[in-house]
């Protein structure tokens, strides 16, 4: 029966093959999250208005747009910081919101001033973990990225 199903699905029109995976399979949010280093062994932290606690530069990416180019953007958006260079280090999946984050790492020099948008950003600074509260998702990123060392993180966040 399923080769049948198969058959049947490869002689349809493209626009309904198209049709019939958008409906069967789920679709995905795909983010870029950037952890922004410096010299001095702190990292890039924004406060966000629209959401409790700390993050790391972050948002979703556009239609047709790569994660890298999403990365970069938001960062240059959030902060100001046109980074020299972003490195893809990991991807978290989000099960249960249907987020796929993809994380890339990027260092700049330590003299570089943040500047938040003051529209979603309220501000910016270099800290350390201890120095403010992070959000889950900051968190988790963070831990993927320093700790776990693994390219793929399958997220238990719910929210």
């Amino acid at each position: 029966m399923h080769a049948f199903q198969l058959f049947i699905y490869q002689h349809l029109p493209r626009f309904l093959q198209l049709f019939i995976r958008r409906r069967m399979f789920p679709t995905y949010l795909v983010c870029a999250k950037v952890l922004v280093t410096n010299s001095r062994g702190q990292f890039l932290a924004v406060k966000t208005t629209y959401n409790p606690g700390w993050d790391i530069p972050s948002g979703h990416c556009d239609r047709g747009e790569s994660p890298t180019v999403a990365a970069a953007r938001e960062l240059y958006e959030e902060t100001g910081i046109k980074p020299e260079s972003l490195q893809q280090r990991g991807v978290i999946f989000q099960p249960r919101t249907n987020i796929v984050q993809v994380l890339f790492a990027a260092e700049v020099n330590s003299n570089v001033t943040p500047k938040p948008d003051n529209v979603e950003i309220s501000e910016v600074r270099w800290v350390t973990e201890s120095d403010v509260d992070l959000n889950p998702h900051a968190r988790e990123a963070i831990d993927v990225l320093l700790r776990r060392q693994v390219n793929y993180f399958v997220s238990e966040l719910d929210h």
